[in-house]
């Protein structure tokens, strides 16, 4: 990023540098409303507007793309790999894989996430990620998502327990010390230092997001009111509430679920929850809780097969990654446009659907130029089908199918 926030253009001849363009044939969604007869016309990779067809002006180029649906690009910001390569390992090459699979599959926008790890792999796993920062043919990667190695053990999930660490100085400082390439950290609020934690993220304009916590609300209120805005993955790796004598003690979930302010994560690949979990998040949560994939390198693999995440090991079985005991999820084999056809089971208005992953992730990552087709946004797009499924991939004034 040229300034935190702003998503780079990605280099090469993506940006149609001097032209103007009027995108055609599919209604246009927006944050608010589904628009038929009008066209986008497009300037130098940005949006210029949305306006009637029948005003176009006769010098404009015109891109017909037939019927469909037409919203902005996808944004998926927890997501460890696809394809059989996660970003945990390291490695350019992999990684340029599964973000090809990512823009293949509508979403322009990326935040890789690197699980738990010993911290030189998590360090490499960044240095990865950001060697592939605005390069062309790939989604926009604003930054990294470290989702650990701060955690509780006792909700780790599928985290490599032995990579799990309290905070301490030299752990924190290794880590800020590449707060230019990272964009959000998730971890556990409970633990020792994490209010100091927050303070440090938030003066470095990282997102600070709560996870794999078994910690209570006044934890979770403790480090929002030092500047925490995120939460990730409701209802997985999360405590709830507990009695205490006669008491009833409020955990993470609640505390989620209660919040006035918070954006929210939610894994919509039908296996990580159940529609009627789906519904009550999506109750108590509209217009903050954004879908993410938190995909793994079994995202288009077949059921059977094996990946690695890190130290540990996980195989897909009925179409989401679990652990080789069975004990727990090791993320899903969905890829975010893929849970669209899910999700839209438990909210049926179309453009408050598709915020959830598009204007509702950017406003949690802090993005400012993309996740709507407005003035001035990056010119990234998706054409669905009437099923909500990808028919091509627009970035930047280049497009893919």
């Amino acid at each position: 990023m040229s300034a935190r926030g702003r998503v780079e253009n990605p280099s090469g001849n993506h940006s149609m540098k001097g032209a103007r363009e009027a995108i055609v044939g599919p209604v246009i969604v927006t944050n608010d409303a589904v628009v038929s007869g009008h066209a986008v016309v497009v300037r130098e990779g940005r949006v210029e507007g949305v306006v009637p067809i029948g005003s176009l002006s006769s010098d404009l180029s015109v891109r017909d793309l037939g019927p469909g649906i037409l919203t902005a690009g996808l944004i998926d910001i927890h997501t460890h790999g696809a394809g059989g390569k996660g970003f945990n390992d390291g490695d350019i090459e992999g990684n340029r894989v599964a973000l090809s699979a990512y823009l293949q599959a509508g979403v322009t926008t990326v935040l890789p996430t690197l699980g738990a790890a010993p911290l030189d792999d998590m360090i490499a796993g960044i240095e990865a990620i950001d060697a592939l920062r605005a390069q062309p043919g790939l989604p926009r990667v604003p930054g990294t998502h470290l989702e650990g190695p701060f955690f509780a053990p006792a909700q780790r999930g599928a985290q490599d327990i032995s990579a799990l660490r309290q905070f301490n100085t030299r752990s924190v400082d290794r880590v800020l010390s590449y707060s230019d390439a990272i964009s959000m950290i998730s971890y556990a609020p409970e633990l020792g230092g994490a209010v100091a934690f927050t303070e440090r993220l938030v003066g470095k304009g990282i997102v600070a997001a709560a996870g794999h916590s078994d910690g209570r609300d006044v934890d979770l209120w403790a480090c929002q009111r030092a500047g925490l805005s995120h939460v990730i993955h409701v209802f997985s790796g999360q405590s709830s509430t507990v009695r205490v004598g006669p008491w009833r003690m409020p955990g993470m979930l609640e505390a989620t679920l209660a919040s006035d302010d918070l954006t929210v994560e939610m894994i919509a690949d039908g296996k990580h929850l159940p529609l009627t979990l789906m519904k009550i998040a999506i109750r108590c949560l509209e217009g903050r809780l954004c879908l993410v994939s938190d995909s793994t390198p079994g995202a288009g693999m077949p059921d059977g097969s094996t990946y690695r995440m890190g130290a540990s090991e996980f195989m897909v079985e009925d179409g989401v990654g679990v652990t080789m005991d069975r004990s727990a999820f090791g993320g899903s084999t969905t890829l975010i446009s893929e849970m669209l056809p899910i999700a839209v089971q438990v909210q049926n208005s179309l453009p408050a659907l598709l915020a959830m992953v598009t204007s509702i992730p950017a406003r949690a990552a802090r993005l400012e130029d993309v996740g709507q087709i407005a003035p001035g946004f990056h010119a990234d797009f998706v054409l669905f089908n009437e099923d909500l499924t990808v028919q091509a991939t627009g970035l930047a004034g280049e497009w893919f199918s």
